[in-house]
């Protein structure tokens, strides 16, 4: 490896996080810069002898204590020796983007369909304990001379998942709020999650300066079942529950009218309208036609149900007094009732 009498690094890429310098054969008389927002781990022989704040630093003995076991050699009978160097940036990150791989499913508390939930927002991070982080995650993470801040937000984003599912998932059915009523509490589904999610960072070393949510999202198909719901929940409320039910009724025969089976549609509509219908309170949603003997001015007898006229007071089939027959008026035919002796309709006197 080459020898560098000078080592810096001046950050070729904003998303750096931790950079190896390429050269680990030192002496004396070399000389170590690092620049502001910079820090410089060294090790050697995998134990880290020094941490250095930004400035300029000459890498000798008083420096680096175990430089005195080495003895005199090479580069000018200057002392020798092995060192690795490691530039961490220390600024602040804010931009790391996380989101939910796979949606949240999800029963909506409120309307009872499934929803496929989908989370994402921005982070905010910086790295502060540099040696823990070093023992760590370097040996792990460091596949090149690089580490990147999108290394180590792949590397978290399990947790984030896995945090942000169950907080969603829980909070909405926990509060029994749909997902329209989602954003008026995106304040507190903040907090909760970077409460969560604060220590598992330091765990590795780094602080947490800011967490946001930037959305909650479902697919078009969910939105729009959920859309219809809430219009007919709208219609529902507005007309009433006969007339909504009158209205969808005449819906289904619609329908059934223009399905191209013709006939076969026709009558599955009406069967679906009948059977509606059958289940509102005061009559069917489409007033049913009055029945063909009625229609022409004869009733069934109670007994044998033979077809008999209004008026019979006895059936002529099997003898039975009509009780519940119908009295009317020989003058005018108005109904009238067997206490009145004079017809309201005409005056004529009854018997």
């Amino acid at each position: 490896m080459a020898f560098y009498s000078v080592v810096s690094f001046d950050g070729e890429t904003r998303d750096w996080l931790m950079y190896k310098h390429p050269c680990d054969e030192f002496n004396t008389s070399s000389k170590l810069i690092v620049k502001p927002g910079q820090v410089a781990i060294l090790v050697h022989n995998g134990k880290i002898e020094k941490i250095c704040e930004e400035g300029s630093y000459k890498l000798d003995t008083e420096l680096l204590p175990f430089v005195k076991a080495f003895v005199k050699g090479m580069y000018g009978g200057k002392n020798p020796y092995p060192l690795e160097v490691y530039f961490v940036n220390k600024r602040l990150k804010l931009d790391l983007l996380w989101g939910t791989s796979d949606p949240i499913k999800i029963l909506d508390p409120v309307y009872k369909i499934q929803l496929r939930l989908r989370i994402r927002g921005q982070l905010g991070i910086r790295l502060s304990d540099y040696q823990f982080f070093f023992q760590t995650l370097v040996g792990t993470l460091m596949k090149s001379n690089y580490i990147t801040f999108d290394v180590i937000c792949s590397y978290f984003r399990g947790i984030i998942n896995q945090k942000a599912k169950k907080i969603l998932s829980s909070y909405i059915i926990g509060n029994k709020i749909t997902y329209f009523e989602i954003d008026p509490h995106l304040d507190d589904l903040q907090t909760e999650l970077q409460t969560n999610l604060k220590p598992e960072l330091e765990k590795f070393g780094f602080n947490m300066v800011n967490l946001s949510i930037e959305s909650i999202n479902v697919p078009e198909e969910d939105l729009t079942a959920l859309n219809d719901i809430l219009h007919k929940k709208a219609e529902y409320e507005q007309l009433g529950d006969n007339a909504y039910r009158t209205t969808r009724g005449y819906d289904v025969l619609e329908a059934g009218a223009k399905n191209a089976n013709g006939t076969a549609g026709t009558f599955m509509g009406v069967g679906l309208g009948m059977q509606m219908g059958s289940q509102v309170q005061g009559g069917a949603i489409i007033p049913p036609a009055q029945p063909q003997a009625e229609q022409s001015g004869k009733i069934a007898c109670p007994k044998c149900g033979a077809m008999i006229g209004k008026k019979a007071k006895f059936c002529p089939e099997c003898g039975e007094k009509i009780e519940n027959a119908k009295k009317f008026c020989p003058e005018c035919g108005a109904e009238v009732t067997a206490k009145q002796k004079f017809c309201p309709e005409c005056g004529t006197k009854l018997n």
